[in-house]
């Protein structure tokens, strides 16, 4: 029975989040659209991309970082009862990191010249100096991320998925409206504005949703399980902020090849993104809270077996899904972003990091459900390390791959390092979760040959005939889904199964 709710509470948890992330990615796909269209491959695309990077790297070491520590200790709080000394907690962190978000925000508008030279030492003067002052305008936006990040740690534990995830969506709409109303008379600055924005309206639509009593109050005294989290937190920030430089890496050495090179990179890593949010970073928002609540009841077994079940149902998903990313590379990107001053070359260019890109989707998945147990079981220097080495790891393959064959072998380095980083991670966890590694690898086997199969007579279908481009890939879909459909009903896959059961008994509960 308890089995059965905690598949339940998953199930709820990952359809609201894959539902929000829907919008959430549909809302980033206009807003690259436009973007697209209004930018191209040219400097200015590089200055503002450039920007969106640090901002990828900052933004995890405010928010996912306080996220991964946070929520552990605010979570178990709960579920033992202890309602007062969570809300506790919850004042001192919102109050402490609010104070150093403004600091940071004080350096980067004063240092902004200084931290470009870092982050994008290839541009030349004037792509350097339109980086600095998009730097200084759209750093406010780090204040607003950080408390937004605390509310929604809140939100998860409280099984408000809706309200922790619906802020993705809403930091998109300034930038859209700026696209297309501001662009044309203010430029790129309006997008540094909506950036800034963006943040505000992250938070702003999360305080309905804490409806539970919780009423903030500025804390400056001392606090036993602040310490605690303070101490878990440096390597934590320096996990997430590693694992941010790497991506941010790539693009420091795309700034030294050809004008595009970092804006293609961009591209096909948001791309490749979409189709891996959709379900990992949706499972793993989910999975968190729940996680961390049968460590704090010690149920292991429980822990074991749910892990298990999620590693194969991210197989029988994410596996095909590479396999089509990779063989419909230029279609998906020719109809996702062709079009204003986005052409055939940038097409060209992009396809190729975002196939590159793909071929780590699995493994980067996985990943992120393995290294938030880490983090569920207080273990904060194993991420650490890990991600330590994954930086190393990436920056050598750059350096090999990237003199061979360009800016792609910047993204396949990164899908390497995927690879590696996942034989890494299983090997730590396995002291306290014990997966069979056999069974594992035969359903990875025979999933991989129906993928191909599958995804290859889509390939074969499309090749022979001649249609609009949207038809065509609609076509793809409609012939990869239906036979690789049949084979895991011919297969008799469990996952299958229980995953259709689980959905069937949900709607069954809502119509009751």
């Amino acid at each position: 029975m308890e089995e059965k709710t905690s598949n339940g509470r998953l199930l709820k948890g990952t359809l609201v989040t894959i539902a929000v992330s829907v919008i959430a990615k549909i809302v980033a796909f206009i807003t690259e659209t436009i973007l697209a269209g209004r930018l191209g491959t040219s400097f200015k695309s590089d200055a503002y991309y450039m920007v969106t990077s640090i901002q990828y790297v900052i933004y995890p070491m405010l928010s996912v970082g306080i996220w991964k520590i946070f929520l552990p200790i605010y979570k178990e709080k709960t579920t033992l009862g202890n309602i007062e000394d969570a809300n506790k907690l919850t004042d001192k962190v919102i109050t402490s990191f609010s104070i150093v978000s403004i600091v940071l925000v004080a350096v980067l508008m004063i240092f902004s010249n200084g931290v470009v030279s870092v982050v994008a030492p290839g541009f030349n003067r004037e792509t350097k100096d339109l980086c600095a002052l998009l730097v200084k305008i759209s750093a406010p936006m780090y204040i607003f991320i950080m408390v937004a990040a605390v509310y929604a740690s809140m939100l998860q534990c409280h099984n408000k998925f809706l309200g922790s995830q619906i802020r993705e969506v809403a930091s998109h709409i300034p930038t859209i409206i700026a696209a297309l109303l501001f662009f044309s008379d203010h430029g790129i600055v309006s997008l540094a504005v909506a950036l800034a924005l963006g943040g505000l309206f992250r938070l702003l639509i999360e305080l309905p949703f804490v409806d539970w009593g919780y009423r903030f109050r500025p804390s400056f005294g001392k606090n036993h399980d602040f310490i605690i989290m303070m101490k878990r937190l440096p390597s934590a920030l320096v996990s997430e902020g590693v694992n941010q430089i790497n991506m941010l890496v790539d693009k420091m050495m795309a700034s030294t090849l050809p004008a595009g090179a970092v804006s293609g990179l961009n591209y096909g890593n948001r791309l490749t993104n979409v189709f891996s949010g959709l379900l990992s970073t949706a499972v793993s928002t989910a999975l968190y809270p729940q996680v961390v609540e049968l460590i704090s009841l010690k149920k292991n077994s429980e822990l074991n077996s749910l892990l298990s079940r999620i590693i194969r149902i991210f197989t029988l998903l994410m596996v095909p899904l590479t396999v089509a990313c990779i063989l419909f590379r230029s279609e998906i990107v020719s109809v996702v972003f062709e079009r204003g001053a986005f052409g055939k070359e940038s097409v060209i260019l992009t396809s190729g990091t975002f196939a590159c890109y793909s071929v780590g989707l699995f493994f980067a998945a996985v990943n992120t459900i393995i290294i938030n147990v880490f983090y569920a079981y207080g273990d904060t220097r194993t991420p650490m390390l890990i991600s330590i080495m994954n930086l190393i790891i990436n920056a050598g393959f750059n350096l090999l791959l990237m003199d061979m064959i360009g800016v792609n072998g910047l993204a396949i380095s990164t899908s390497i390092t995927s690879l590696i980083g996942f034989l890494i991670c299983m090997k730590r966890i396995d002291g306290n979760i014990h997966f069979s590694w056999k069974d594992l690898l035969k359903q990875f086997a025979v999933i991989l040959a129906a993928s191909v199969i599958a995804c290859g007579l889509a390939r074969i279908v499309t090749d022979h005939i001649s249609m609009n481009k949207y038809i065509e890939l609609a076509l793809a879909v409609l012939t990869g889904v239906s036979v690789y459909a049949a084979e895991l009903k011919l297969l008799k896959i469990e996952e299958l199964t229980l995953l259709a059961d689980l959905i069937r008994k949900r709607i069954r509960n809502k119509d009751n």
